[in-house]
């Protein structure tokens, strides 16, 4: 999004017909492979684009503890597309998970999912940081590997007291990620289904400033 203008307009890409954009999952194996890389501190996601019909990707990869990538490129299209999906708590409060993903659903369904959303006070949102150890919080009541789940959400807040920040930060709302461990249903459909003991976890480092 580094090179978006500074006026508001409609990302399309996040919308299919009445379905929005909810999140975009990432395969167990290739999650543990980043997790599992030796020297690996922080799983970096940045957000990119090419050119198609799904233009918007989602790029993970591993940096060790001096910022020197160790691992290969994870490269996605994000194609969940849903009416509105919710999910149990983790170290993010159920009440406030809920709350940043109504904006987001809110805003995508009213077409309101516009470039002022992924712009933050330092600047256009290039990915979210995530430290490893945090992570792997998230894994410790599966018995099999599960799929990952990077939720989109959209987080309000309000800007220091700076007029100029103030009036670009439209509507004081910006787009964020929620990490989450989904394992598949036991009925045997494949389906995949949130486990009770997952939750949420805050992708909360942004870049810039934390790049």
């Amino acid at each position: 999004m580094a090179g978006a203008g500074t006026q508001p307009r409609t990302l399309w890409l996040f919308n299919l017909g009445s379905k929005l954009l909810l999140g975009d999952y990432l395969d167990g194996d290739d999650f543990e492979t980043l997790v599992s890389t030796p020297g690996v501190a922080v799983i970096k996601v940045r957000f990119g684009f090419e050119p198609g019909e799904n233009p918007f990707k989602l790029v993970l990869f591993g940096v060790d503890s001096a910022g020197q990538i160790i691992t290969p490129y994870y490269a996605h299209t994000p194609a969940d597309f849903r009416e509105a999906g919710e999910g149990p708590g983790g170290n993010v409060p159920d009440v406030l998970a809920r709350q940043w993903i109504k904006y987001w659903e809110r805003k995508g369904h009213e077409g309101e999912i516009t470039s002022p959303l992924f712009r933050t006070q330092y600047g256009f949102l290039n990915g979210y940081n995530y430290p490893v150890k945090e992570l792997l919080a998230a894994l410790f009541r599966f018995e099999k590997m599960p799929k990952i789940y990077l939720r989109f959400v959209l987080h309000r807040y309000f800007p220091a007291a700076n007029e100029e920040v103030q009036k670009e930060l439209t509507g004081s709302y910006a787009f964020g990620l929620l990490f989450q461990a989904i394992s598949n249903k036991e009925d045997g459909s494949g389906a995949l289904g949130i486990d009770p003991d997952s939750g949420y976890y805050d992708l909360s480092a942004p870049c810039p400033r934390t790049c």
